[in-house]
């Protein structure tokens, strides 16, 4: 059975009845690269598609494909990762929310889970608002998951049991926890992932391999079914609470002033 929800798995009068009742969409954003030998390389798609699906079912939105790929250069040196381009990426997103547009969408939910998208998402979202006139709310979901269960999953590891739990709660079989013998050595890869998440002094990685040069860290081996299934729900919980203040909060502000080209209000 199809998701109610995705419109990859709907026909057209379901999608077009989600689209009149909430006017909401839901985007998700990923990559595809390694996760080690013990994770599919679509885990960073499956994982915004997962939570991308639990939030819109809470929003009554509509999720909306975008592509399984981001921008992963620092990915590349291990086969199997591919990489868009920044110009690339946001075009896609572009046609994509017109495409929506057109049909009656005014809201627009960018959900991400792949940290490389983050600065072409910001430029999408952007253009998004000013040229289709949608709201537009981005979802840095890695980071929600993160701060909600985090000490309970060993945190936001590449390859570690945030990433598995997502991936199990969409199909087990993409799972080989029985491989997952190769973790790098955690320390640098925690040390440098909190100075590149830092919000206010961020440097730019050149390949994952200076931190974990096994492509991966993490300990993934106590994640299981039961405990995807609780993740999911909690994370898309707060997902769509926030997306609805944040929306409230839009809704209360006036509207712009109109300016003359003096600048001067009219």
């Amino acid at each position: 059975m199809g998701h109610p929800n995705d419109l990859m798995e709907i026909p057209q009068p379901e999608a077009e009845a989600l689209l009149k009742a909430s006017g909401t969409v839901v985007i998700p954003t990923g990559s595809v690269e390694q996760h080690g030998p013990h994770l599919p390389c679509g885990t960073d798609w499956y994982a915004a598609l997962v939570f991308s699906r639990a939030a819109a079912e809470r929003l009554g939105a509509l999720v909306v494909p975008f592509a399984p790929m981001g921008i992963t250069p620092f990915h590349m040196g291990f086969a199997g990762s591919l990489t868009l381009r920044h110009d690339t990426f946001v075009a896609i997103m572009l046609d994509v929310a017109a495409s929506v547009a057109r049909h009656g969408a005014r809201r627009l939910i960018i959900l991400n889970w792949h940290e490389g998208n983050s600065d072409a998402i910001g430029v999408a979202a952007s253009r998004i608002h000013s040229e289709l006139g949608l709201e537009v709310i981005r979802v840095e979901a890695c980071y929600v998951a993160r701060d909600l269960v985090g000490a309970e999953t060993g945190g936001l590891t590449h390859g570690g049991e945030l990433e598995v739990l997502p991936v199990l709660a969409l199909d087990p079989s993409l799972v080989h926890l029985e491989r997952a013998t190769n973790a790098s050595p955690p320390g640098r890869g925690r040390r440098i992932d909190a100075v590149r998440r830092n919000p206010n002094v961020r440097p730019v990685l050149d390949d994952v391999r200076q931190i974990a040069p096994t492509g991966w860290y993490g300990a993934p081996e106590h994640a299981t079914e039961e405990k995807a299934r609780r993740v999911i729900d909690v994370v898309a919980e707060r997902i769509a609470a926030d997306v609805e203040e944040a929306s409230a909060a839009m809704a209360e502000l006036p509207d712009p002033p109109t300016s003359g080209a003096d600048g001067v209000e009219s």
